[in-house]
């Protein structure tokens, strides 16, 4: 055989023998870096953190976190997204730097549906519609009534113009039929000091931070954002059971992978994931913190992008948001 036919062998057969090598458990060699686009401490970075600890096991490597804050996460979106494709870089990404930041931050070099490859959907983090403990109204449906009868009267808290909780009330309030005026804070914690005092009459929360104003009282649940009701809210509703069956405004977290990263790489990565939900550590975390753990193909992450980008591109142009 000349050179140049066996070179074009040698050639043909890479591709093979590569999927075999992957099949047969050599990914990873060395450790995988697992980025976060917000800062420590933050939910993504919490979660990044036990995720990180549990995939190990599987995986036979250490995660190791690299916080890349900056640009609404578009910063550690494109970090990953410019990575090679070998499955050692990975993001945690969430609804925030995945599907709002690129539709609001003018001039955005990265754009994660086309540019990541979704590996698992990690969790929904639960949300709670809340009112002040000394409001009037025990339910979402006496909400909606209320504010119905006095439009434009009622206000409603965000953790800041084009956060998530922003664009995901003004979403509710499309479907409910209701019109609420919009108080800005300068992030999560004066947001929920002002519900307090009855600044606002709503806000949209995460389960955790929740957690003091609900055990001191000073904060009330309307509803629950959890498919399922959590068990230490099992007098909140649903969404679902309030008559808004298709509404999710959950913080979603989930883990991608530069485009074009071997089907067999984002396998194994999968699985290590799905493993590490299972973790019986993590099922006690996420009871803790207000997670539904999900887990399932990347197809499930997928869908799940699907529908927000749906969703979310007719909301930010009418509320014309720009970073």
């Amino acid at each position: 055989m000349s050179t140049r036919r066996s070179f074009l062998a040698t050639a043909a057969l890479a591709p093979l023998a590569a999927s075999q090598a992957w099949a047969d458990g050599a990914f990873p060699q060395r450790p995988i870096k697992l980025v976060v686009p917000n800062p420590p401490g933050g939910p993504s970075d919490i979660v990044a953190r036990f995720l990180a600890e549990s995939m190990r096991a599987e995986l036979g490597q250490p995660l190791v976190i690299d916080n890349r804050p900056g640009a609404a996460g578009l910063i550690g979106s494109a970090a990953v997204a410019n990575a090679p494709a070998d499955g050692y870089t990975v993001l945690v990404t969430s609804r925030s730097n995945h599907i709002v930041a690129p539709l609001v931050q003018q001039g955005a070099q990265v754009d994660p549906p086309r540019d990541l490859a979704p590996v698992g959907l990690a969790l929904r983090a639960v949300g709670i519609f809340a009112t002040p403990g000394k409001s009037p109204w025990h339910s979402l449906r006496e909400f909606i009534a209320q504010a119905k009868s006095q439009p434009g009267k009622l206000f409603y808290g965000s953790a800041g113009i084009g956060a998530t909780n922003h664009i995901a009330i003004e979403q509710f309030k499309s479907l409910a039929g209701i019109d609420l005026v919009h108080v800005p804070y300068k992030g999560s914690g004066p947001l929920i000091t002002g519900l307090m005092a009855g600044e606002v009459q709503l806000a949209l929360l995460d389960f955790s931070s929740a957690q003091p104003g609900l055990k001191g009282g000073t904060i009330v649940p309307l509803v629950q954002t959890a498919s399922r009701r959590l068990t230490s809210m099992s007098e909140v509703p649903t969404l679902a059971e309030s008559g808004f069956a298709r509404y999710d405004p959950s913080f979603w977290i989930g883990l991608a992978a530069p485009r074009g990263t071997p089907p067999e790489v984002i396998a194994r990565l999968n699985k290590a994931l799905d493993k590490a939900l299972a973790d019986t550590q993590m099922k006690a975390r996420a009871q803790v913190n207000g997670w539904e753990l999900v887990g399932g193909a990347p197809q499930v992450l997928e869908a799940t992008i699907r529908q927000d980008m749906a969703d979310f591109p007719p909301l930010v142009r009418r509320l014309d948001l720009k970073a």
